[in-house]
This record gives structure tokens, C-alpha cells and sequence, in this order.
């Protein structure tokens, strides 16, 4: 979610809100390294990593601009010290920073080969797929399409139009904004048009969750109308609310009942599983 916050600050002239997502990302880098544990762990939260990191690079349009993950060790390495780190910043077990670079190839990172030039990165063995205005996605078919026109109460393609368009980096971007920020994505990345604002959401329901320890946090109240005005707080509820930063866009979809604060991540996240092996690389 953090890498999402940033990619979209960065994007728009006028940044798109994702809920108080900004807010959070905003204190984070506000923050001096004194106030976390090491600087390691601010850039964590700034730059969060992602499992698929190598294969997102391999997308044709990448949008993530997070630098590759860099292994040091300590320049003791491997006399005495046996540890590594994704930071120059760490320090190792003998007190020694680990400040030596080693290369380690992607294929070894993944403990597996990467695929081929042939297929996409996440899909494979099909040509065409269909993605309707609300993101959900299918294998292309003449029952799909004519399934979809009915729905929007087309008999037929006559009254149909064929557009096409070159789609770079700059309209990914667009389009995930518009995710969070539109009923109709597609029509207001390409068309400039929202047929229907998203209405805002006061309050949500969670999903089902494991129980873990307690934390205290006290809070001040507005006496008038019962509003929270701010909450006092230690270290452990801190660490988890710029937690949120690194959750991946999935986990925090699945965590909501309601999908209107995440948009249409939801239309994706449920399509994926009716995909085949065939379908998924």
C-alpha cells in the first residue's frame, strides 16, 4: 500500500487521497531516523518490498520505480561473519557495518527458473482477454462479450464503437488511481468520463481476523458529539498502524467486507482464481 501512496504522489499534480493511507505515509517520512529502531527499518515502510518484486520488473509496463533488493554482508564476510543484509545500513553480528555488495541472480533469488520470453509474466497460452469497465476480468469469447452487452442492455454491436489506444506507463498509473476513485475505471482513464461517483464510506466492516495480543491506547473525546480528537499510544500499536504501509494490496482488500475504500481491487483478487495453470505462469 506505501508503494502505491508513493507511485500516485508522485503522478498526479493534485495527489490522489487513498483514505488516511496518505496521512500515514506522510508521517512516516516525516519522522527522523531517531525514531525508529534503525534506518533500515523507515525505508521498510517507505519503500516496502514485494514477493513478486522480480517479476514485476519483467512487466512491459512496470509503474514501480522501488530499486532492486541489494544484499550486503559484513566485509569480515566469510572469514568470521556469515549474515547478510538488504541495507548497507546494518550492522552485523561482530559490530561491523555490512557495507560489502554481493550479487546474487534473480533465478537463485525465486529458488526456481523465471519462465520464458514468450508468455507474459503472470498469464499465459492465451492471446486475448476481456476487461470490463468495473475490472473484472475473462478469457475472451463471443459468449463473454455478448453476455456483457446484454447486461448493458445491447441487443447487438450496432451500437458499438471500436477505439484504439496506445497505453504507456503514464495511463497505468492513471488507471490505478482510479481504482480507488471511480465505479468506471477504464471510462476515466481513457474516456475522461465518471458516470458515477464512488459514494464515500463512513464506516466498515471487518472481516474475520485471528485474535492476538492487546495493546493500551488511550483516547480523547469531543464531549459535544463523541469524536475522537487524538489517542495516546505506545510502541506496539505505532509499529502496527505504519504496518499498513507494507500490507500488499490483496491482504488489505480481504480484510474488508466492504470494497468501496479499495475499489475495484476486488474484481481482480476474485477473477485470479478462474484462471487455470495454463492461463497463470
Amino acid at each position: 500500500m506505501g508503494t502505491i501512496v508513493r507511485l500516485l504522489e508522485k503522478h498526479n499534480q493534485q495527489p490522489m487521497r487513498l483514505g488516511c493511507f496518505n496521512n500515514n505515509y506522510k508521517s512516516v517520512s516525516d519522522m527522523t531516523i531517531d525514531d525508529f529502531e534503525t534506518e533500515a527499518c523507515k525505508t521498510m515502510l517507505l519503500y516496502p518490498r514485494s514477493t513478486k518484486e522480480i517479476h514485476c520488473r519483467r512487466l512491459k509496463l512496470n509503474v514501480d520505480d522501488t530499486e532492486a533488493t541489494k544484499f550486503f554482508t559484513c566485509p569480515r564476510f566469510p572469514r568470521s561473519c556469515s549474515k547478510y543484509s538488504n541495507f548497507n545500513t546494518s550492522r552485523c553480528s561482530c559490530g561491523g557495518l555490512m557495507t560489502r555488495e554481493f550479487q546474487v541472480s534473480e533465478e537463485d533469488q525465486l529458488g526456481s527458473p523465471i519462465g520464458n520470453n514468450e508468455d507474459g509474466v503472470f498469464v499465459s497460452c492465451r492471446s486475448s482477454y476481456i476487461v470490463t469497465d468495473d475490472m473484472r476480468v475473462t478469457l475472451s469469447s463471443l459468449g463473454v462479450i455478448s453476455k456483457e452487452l446484454n447486461l448493458l442492455g445491447y441487443a447487438d454491436f450496432d451500437d458499438v464503437k471500436e477505439i484504439l489506444l496506445d497505453v504507456g506507463t503514464q495511463e497505468v498509473l492513471t488507471l490505478l488511481g482510479n481504482f480507488f476513485a471511480s465505479d468506471f475505471p477504464l471510462s476515466r482513464t481513457f474516456l475522461g468520463k465518471d458516470f458515477l461517483k464512488r459514494p464515500s464510506t463512513h464506516a466498515l466492516d471487518v472481516g474475520c481476523v485471528k485474535g492476538g495480543h492487546d495493546c493500551n491506547v488511550k483516547i480523547f473525546v469531543r464531549k459535544s458529539d463523541k469524536k475522537i480528537i487524538y489517542a495516546e499510544c505506545s510502541e506496539d500499536f505505532i509499529d502496527s498502524l505504519l504496518g499498513f504501509l507494507v500490507l500488499p494490496l490483496e491482504l488489505a482488500w480481504s480484510l474488508t467486507n466492504d470494497g468501496s475504500v479499495l475499489g475495484w481491487v476486488g474484481n481482480l483478487c476474485r477473477k485470479k482464481d478462474l484462471f487455470t495453470s495454463c492461463d497463470l505462469s
